[in-house]
């Protein structure tokens, strides 16, 4: 009777307690190989020079929407917490032709648990890998402020401190007085694109270190020379002469040294 029906129970909860156990372990071994891919990843964006730029912020500021609106990209667009579970990674060529991956991110949230910021941590350390940091806030938000305080204090955590940020006030075409903005950011809308070509501008500015235009007369016989350019840069012009072929282009300062007997 009673004795049996309570001996059933306790087996149906042991078996749940099991079925969640596994299901933790599963999942723990899926986020560690995650991480692992992630970390090669990264290996192989350090080793050709890649830069990276990291989309950091409180959640639902429009990271995602800003991310598509830069790079052409379908990243999964959502107003709910933690849209953006795993990092999103996409090609970006600036202005001066240098081309980055601009990496989405997780939302942070105030008082973030500790355990939640460990099982987010392979997407929250994309940002301490990062060649910038833009820091992304909603503009039509009163919060605005303890978002930013947020933000920097999880970057303060993850020790990126000592890279580059840039503010951007997102969602700016819902705030009528624009006055109330700190100078120094950049004000964008993922909706209407405003602010994007000032916020490309300063991430050319950002990592201008990086690259250099210049201009170069290969001989035919040293065409092969070109292939960090073609690769890595940008070709702007090409033409063909009779004593070889010139070239102008981006290319990146560690590249530079291959055409420097070839300067023009």
């Amino acid at each position: 009777g009673a004795g049996a029906r309570r001996g059933a129970g306790e087996s149906k909860l042991e078996y749940d307690r099991r079925h969640v156990r596994r299901r933790i372990d599963a999942l723990r071994e899926r986020l560690e190989e995650l991480e692992r891919r992630r970390a090669e990843t990264r290996k192989s964006r350090e080793k050709s020079g890649v830069p990276v730029v990291a989309l950091v912020g409180y959640t639902n500021v429009g990271k995602s929407s800003l991310l598509n609106r830069l790079c052409g990209a379908q990243v999964l667009e959502a107003d709910m917490l933690f849209a953006t579970l795993d990092p999103t990674a996409r090609r970006l060529t600036l202005p001066s032709g240098l081309a980055c991956v601009a990496v989405d991110t997780v939302g942070f949230v105030s008082r973030l648990p500790h355990n939640l910021v460990q099982a987010f941590k392979s997407t929250l350390e994309e940002a301490a890998f990062a060649d910038v940091i833009l820091k992304v806030c909603d503009a039509s938000d009163p919060e605005t402020a303890a978002q930013l305080a947020v933000t920097d204090d999880v970057l303060g955590e993850l020790g990126c401190g000592d890279i580059p940020q840039i503010v951007v006030y997102n969602k700016c075409d819902r705030v009528e007085n624009a006055a109330l903005f700190d100078t120094s950011a950049v004000r964008t809308s993922a909706v209407t694109g405003e602010g994007l070509d000032a916020l490309l501008a300063r991430l050319d500015a950002a990592l201008a270190g990086r690259v250099r235009r210049i201009a170069v007369l290969l001989p035919y016989d040293k065409l092969g020379e070109a292939t960090p350019m073609r690769e890595n840069g940008t070709v702007l012009t090409e033409e063909y002469r009779p004593e070889g072929v010139y070239l102008e282009g981006i290319v990146k300062t560690m590249d530079l040294h291959r055409f420097t007997p070839y300067l023009v």
